[in-house]
């Protein structure tokens, strides 16, 4: 029973990666088209007197940081990278900050807002690392770019967004089960199943091989 729910999980979580792949893909085609509307606010901005140029332009601004958002949100869908979430979410308070913000308690607003996310970044966003004798125990949700910032490594991101995608697929490529303690190389790095729940792993060591 647990090896089905474990086996129906997984088959859930590489459905709705290809599910988010078609939705990054829709943003990817909204920012183009947006794209297109920008030539015609210059077009617009060229053709209006200086008086009504403003409220033109503030609404350009909009509409680049709002394309700015869609662009990242598409990071967001691809990497799972939490810092990606954290950028979306400054781009789009420096929307509001920058667009919107029409009274000092707006500004305020807005200005304490970019504070807090700066402070949840530095303070909060911490990465989920131990050491366990030559190597880094992580969350196998950690995208595989940040387990890549950290650990100097280059684990290949076309196998998964996150290091527990990479063993699933490094383990379906070589119809190799999965359990805690086993370990699959990719390159310089051995990642090694430290711990698993209803068939989902939950930590796993990386270790640097050229060490």
């Amino acid at each position: 029973m647990k090896k089905n729910l474990g086996y129906l999980k997984h088959k859930l979580i590489k459905y709705t990666y290809y599910l988010e792949i078609l939705l990054a893909l829709f943003v990817i085609v909204a920012v183009l088209v947006g794209v297109t509307d920008l030539v015609k606010y210059l077009v617009l901005i060229l053709n209006t007197n200086a008086i009504d140029t403003y409220l033109i332009f503030q609404k350009f601004l909009g509409h680049i940081l709002l394309i700015v958002v869609g662009v990242e949100l598409d990071i967001v869908l691809l990497s799972h990278s939490t810092s990606s979430v954290l950028e979306v979410i400054l781009y789009a308070i420096a929307r509001k900050l920058l667009i919107y913000s029409d009274t000092t308690l707006d500004m305020a607003i807005g200005i304490i807002a970019i504070g807090m996310v700066f402070a949840i970044r530095k303070y909060l966003f911490t990465k989920e690392i131990k050491l366990e004798g030559h190597g880094n125990v992580f969350s196998a949700a950690i995208s595989v770019a940040d387990a890549n910032t950290i650990t100097g490594l280059n684990i290949p991101e076309h196998l998964g967004n996150t290091i527990g995608g990479v063993i699933t697929k490094i383990a379906e490529n070589t119809q190799r089960p999965i359990y805690e303690g086993v370990d699959f190389r990719v390159g310089n790095a051995k990642l090694k199943v430290m711990s698993m729940k209803d068939g989902v792993i939950e930590k796993v060591v990386i270790e640097n091989l050229d060490e």
